[in-house]
């Protein structure tokens, strides 16, 4: 794999690179598609196509039945990956869905997986060690152990089995320590991709950047590899309350920290079943409204399902009369169709005018009607302290 970096901001952490992978290439920002949740009469714009994400659940049961010669986890990748197109760049997530140690065995039929569906491979993610650690949690504690053991189980694995694919080592949302524990380990692999699992926290969250993403870039810049690395951020919370039915566009903020791309959300939320049950009732009464990124206002703004034809720009591709006729008959599809539209909406600004200039991006935060001023300072703080390596 290899990164160029073309384009900086001198304000924030905002990049624009090209990453060549075999025959594949392609420039950041940019922002992954869920390929998987596209059904096959649905389509979205061209500029939402490129980097797609897979994604598999296994506990080491699954895992250890795949080796044995069940295929249920190895069709649900390759169901997802023929949704690509062959010129796309395939990033399959696979989590360890377990709170036992990963065995090499197990390990390795990860990273078969991953190589047989994938352009990379990713470090596991491992949700139910993240859930289960307290925030703050060292090293030496035992769930934050386990995720740096279980870590280096699966670079091994690949090592041995002489994966010609590069790696992305993943780092989780704990503590400092617990990012630099990694960083350590994957620097010393040499790995050169780093993603952040924000498990369902938002990026802009102090103790986010306090504890992962101010000391991944400045672990980064002080072996002056930051612009020689690709950043990719999963699983982050897209939005946070403003006013009225505005919320802020957090998958932007990310791209201002310092990411290269931003990948979906896998985790279901989890709100109490009255919250579950007032959505249902909406939907009975045809009061659906999808939370979707604004292009205009750089923000996410709640759209009733009936005005998605009004709302959506012209560039958009994904069929409006399918989505409207698709959630009437199942509410529960407006979780599928949120994310596919806001997949398109934000790649559709991100490739504005033939790409945006990443200085662009925060010139647009810094003036849009809803941007809060904490998260421009946080923004700010962030990149004086990278680049000035205090």
């Amino acid at each position: 794999m290899k990164v160029d970096t073309i384009e900086l901001d001198g304000d924030t952490l905002s990049a624009s690179k090209r990453v060549e992978v075999a025959s594949k290439q392609f420039e950041t920002p940019v922002k992954a598609l869920q390929v998987g949740k596209l059904r096959a009469s649905e389509k979205v714009s061209p500029l939402a196509r490129g980097i797609v994400e897979i994604y598999g659940k296994a506990s080491a049961a699954a895992l250890t039945n795949s080796r044995s010669g069940w295929t249920g986890l190895a069709k649900k990748l390759e169901r997802q990956e023929k949704n690509a197109h062959n010129d796309e760049f395939v990033v399959p997530f696979i989590e360890y869905d377990d709170s036992s140690n990963l065995e090499a065995e197990n390990a390795a039929e990860i990273a078969k997986l991953q190589t047989n569906y994938g352009d990379i491979l990713t470090v596991p993610l491992m949700s139910e060690l993240v859930d289960a650690a307290e925030d703050g949690d060292g090293r030496t504690t035992p769930h934050v152990t386990a995720i740096i053991e279980n870590t280096k189980q699966f670079l091994k694995a690949v090592d041995k089995l002489g994966v010609d694919k590069p790696v992305m080592g993943v780092i989780p949302p704990i503590s400092h320590d617990c990012t630099q524990a990694l960083v350590d380990v994957y620097l010393d692999h040499g790995l050169r991709a780093y993603c952040v699992d924000f498990n369902r926290r938002s990026p802009m969250a102090q103790s986010q950047i306090d504890h992962v993403i101010n000391p991944l870039m400045q672990s980064l810049s002080s072996y002056n590899t930051r612009e020689e690395s690709l950043l990719y951020g999963v699983n982050a919370n897209d939005s946070r309350p403003v006013t009225g039915k505005r919320r802020t566009s957090d998958a932007v903020y990310a791209y201002t920290l310092g990411f290269d791309i931003v990948g979906d959300n896998h985790i279901a939320p989890k709100l109490p079943e009255e919250v579950f049950e007032e959505l249902a009732k909406k939907a009975a009464k045809g009061e659906v409204e999808l939370k979707l990124f604004d292009i205009d206002t750089v923000s996410i703004v709640e759209v009733p399902v009936s005005e998605l034809g009004s709302f959506l720009p012209d560039d958009a591709e994904i069929p409006v009369d399918r989505i409207q006729d698709r959630i009437k008959q199942d509410p529960d599809e407006q979780y599928r169709f949120t994310k596919l539209i806001n997949a398109e909406l934000i790649s559709l600004y991100l490739e504005s005018e033939g790409g945006i200039d990443p200085q662009k991006i925060f010139v647009d935060l810094r003036t849009g009607a809803y941007t809060q001023n904490s998260d421009l300072e946080r923004v700010r703080e962030l990149s004086t302290e990278v680049l000035s390596g205090s």
